[in-house]
């Protein structure tokens, strides 16, 4: 069996999210060390709401597919929303089960985002 689900490899050889051109209010670099991931997340807060986001990036299919469709849950969404986010709602989307050691991959996107808001 493929490690991997059909929309994680959709998402990672054809991302929507991914070196899209925005006008972000903010920025935030994140890497995971035990991989070598490494993501930027841009993203635009205009009216309290997350109006645009985007990332760029290297790294596996399930980190860059996971910063995808976490454009799709975070975008036109009130930062407080974003904000009270569960990390679970992100690995729910994925559609696959990810374990212990893919964690740190499925979720880098998600901590940045998070700490961008924090800052």
């Amino acid at each position: 069996m493929d490690i991997y689900a059909q929309n994680i490899l959709d998402r990672y050889k054809e991302p929507f999210y991914k070196d899209k051109v925005i006008d972000a209010t903010h920025e935030y670099k994140a890497v995971n060390h035990s991989c070598g991931d490494k993501i930027i997340t841009r993203f635009k807060i205009e009216d309290s709401r997350l109006k645009d986001y985007s990332f760029e990036g290297v790294g596996c299919a399930i980190s860059m597919a996971a910063a995808d469709i976490l454009g799709d849950l975070a975008v036109d969404q009130s930062v407080k929303d974003v904000r009270n986010m569960k990390q679970e709602e992100l690995i729910e989307s994925l559609g696959i089960d990810i374990s212990e050691r893919r964690m740190k991959c499925a979720l880098l996107a998600f901590k940045a985002l998070k700490q961008a808001l924090n800052d």
